[in-house]
């Protein structure tokens, strides 16, 4: 830039928006720099446990909430027009862990899954969207295999 700015491109379309900071980086002799989130990662993105020590993750009508001292998955729906549905899980029931990372336009989304049951259902109960890059990929694994070593179930990494 002529006055020694920085020129940041939000840019849905990533190729637009890489062809564009070239151009503009050519015309000035400059050169691009691919910096994901404006200010780096962030840590502590981690999803927050309530006063008693459970994970709750909120989706729409569902809420699943995973309880390790009780030893339970609870899944909590409700129900159109009144009232709710419970189902309870035994961590016993727990077969494995996936951690799934995800990217849409400029927002990424880390999100924590249980595979219950002999029809390996998925249960999330712990994610995460912000902007592409403020979340720190290692925190979030490392999160996930404690918390795997605790229930002592495998973690499978998977792309989203």
């Amino acid at each position: 830039y002529e006055r020694g700015g920085n020129l940041t491109l939000n840019e849905i379309d990533r190729e637009c928006a890489e062809k564009l900071a070239r151009a503009i980086a050519g015309a000035y002799g400059l050169t691009v720099v691919e910096a994901g989130a404006p200010d780096g990662r962030r840590p502590g993105n981690l999803p927050a446990r309530d006063q008693t020590g459970r994970l709750a993750h909120r989706s729409g009508r569902a809420e699943v909430t995973l309880d390790e001292a009780a030893g339970e998955i609870t899944e909590t729906r409700r129900r159109f027009p009144v009232g709710k549905s419970r189902r309870r899980l035994r961590l016993t029931e727990v077969r494995r862990l996936e951690l799934t990372y995800d990217v849409k336009a400029p927002l990424e989304t880390f999100t924590l899954v249980a595979v219950v049951g002999p029809e390996e259902e998925a249960l999330t109960f712990a994610s995460y969207t912000g902007y592409e890059g403020w979340a720190d990929p290692d925190e979030w694994r490392q999160f996930a295999q404690e918390l795997g070593r605790r229930l002592g179930v495998e973690v499978r990494l998977a792309e989203g």
